[in-house]
């Protein structure tokens, strides 16, 4: 069990990784205004990022046959990532945009933080 345990933390780190530095190029090619953010496989990888990302997840919190406060926290705030992912690259003006990009960056290196921390503050535990 142990073994099973560590190889989707290793999948679910990898694809985290992935899902926040993909995330960051799309964001920069968006500032550019790169034709490379209309590639298809642009377009199609963050989902498949994201599906290994939720599914190692989903594994991992069965596997702890709970789930604690701060996985909850960090559930909270994928869904905030999201919009603000969706935001950022489908929103309106471009002032909308790049502040939508730079809030999910932030929400993304929360979730980080809480993750690393084990504690629903995360970086924000400084001040509480």
């Amino acid at each position: 069990m142990h073994n099973y345990y560590t190889v989707f933390k290793h999948i679910h780190l990898a694809a985290a990784g992935l899902s926040g530095l993909f995330f960051a190029l799309r964001g920069l090619w968006m500032i550019y205004d790169s034709s490379l953010l209309n590639a298809k496989i642009v377009r199609v990888l963050p989902h498949i990022i994201d599906t290994v990302l939720l599914l190692s997840a989903a594994v991992l919190i069965v596997s702890l046959g709970g789930i604690p406060l701060w996985v909850q926290v960090k559930v909270l705030a994928l869904f905030v990532y999201v919009a603000f992912g969706v935001a950022a690259f489908k929103g309106g003006n471009m002032g909308v945009r790049l502040t939508s990009f730079f809030l999910g960056l932030l929400t993304y290196s929360f979730i980080i933080s809480v993750a690393v921390s084990k504690s629903p503050y995360g970086f924000l535990g400084r001040f509480f």
